[in-house]
Parts: C-alpha cells; sequence; structure tokens
C-alpha cells in the first residue's frame, strides 16, 4: 500500500512538473514577443507610413510633427559647426551676430526657397546661405494622418568672433 501511494505521488509530481514546465515555455515566448514589439517613427524615405494625402501644396508654418534635420538640433549645430567658414572679410570688418534664415522643407525632405530675413552682413549672410544649401536632406514635416507637407523653417545661424 505504501509503495501504490509513493507511485500514486511521483506521477502526480511528474504530470504537475510537466504542466508547469510547459506553462512556463509559454510565458517565456510570450516575453520575447512583446519585448520585440516596438513603435518606430517614420523613416524619412520612402514614405511608408503615408496613410492620408496632402495634395494640397500650401506650405504651412506649425504642423503636428515638424520637419527636422537627421540626428535633430544636435546633429544640425554639429553640421553647422564642421561647416561653417568665417569669412575673412567679416574678421577684419568685426562683424558677427545671428543670421537668420528661412526656407521650405519639402515633402520629400529637400530645401527651397532659402533667403536671408535676417541680415548681418553681406560676407555672413553668403557664408550661411552656401552652408545651408549643401544640406541634402530634412525628415519632413507631416500631418497627424502622417502624411508629408510643405513645411516654413526657420534656421538662426550664429557667427561669433
Amino acid at each position: 500500500m505504501k509503495a501504490f501511494k509513493l507511485v500514486i505521488i511521483v506521477l502526480a509530481l511528474a504530470v504537475g512538473l510537466t504542466s508547469f514546465n510547459a506553462d512556463a515555455k509559454k510565458r517565456k515566448t510570450t516575453r520575447r514577443v512583446a519585448k520585440k514589439a516596438k513603435v518606430v517613427e517614420p523613416a524619412p524615405s520612402g514614405y511608408d507610413y503615408v496613410k492620408g494625402t496632402n495634395d494640397n501644396d500650401e506650405v504651412l508654418e506649425v504642423v503636428e510633427y515638424m520637419p527636422e534635420y537627421p540626428g535633430g538640433n544636435e546633429g544640425l549645430m554639429k553640421f553647422l559647426a564642421q561647416n561653417i567658414q568665417y569669412p575673412e572679410i567679416a574678421k577684419k570688418k568685426g562683424d558677427h551676430g545671428h543670421v537668420v534664415l528661412q526656407f521650405i522643407v519639402e515633402k520629400d525632405g529637400s530645401l527651397s526657397n532659402i533667403k536671408v530675413v535676417r541680415s548681418v552682413s553681406k560676407e555672413l549672410d553668403n557664408e550661411a546661405l552656401r552652408v545651408v544649401k549643401k544640406i541634402t536632406r530634412f525628415v519632413p514635416g507631416y500631418n497627424k494622418s502622417h502624411a508629408p507637407v510643405r513645411v516654413l523653417f526657420t534656421l538662426p545661424v550664429n557667427f561669433k568672433l
């Protein structure tokens, strides 16, 4: 009788541990799936994320998702710092200050209509324009339905002696 009780207890433990182990495997699988699920912002190229269409060519000043340079403001400041060459003539004159540029970030991220809206001097204005024209692409702005839109962008470029 004791042997029979022992066999039943061993079988019960074996069945219990097997079902517990199978349940643990399910939990691990569920955890892995949950870890892999990520929310990803739209990529700047391809525009697979476009849900709506925006056939309007209106230039907007404020949108739900503003355009930005790849790498954000930090990346843009780094790009400007690496590419700006202070003009010798401006150094001799002692010119310094903020040149403010405006341009349109198009639906594909390209820049158009680059112009100076606040001037410091001809030399500094031209240098700011030269460097901004070297920028190839921005991540475009897009509206609530994730359709790219044209956005007016203002960029101050600081020249400091």
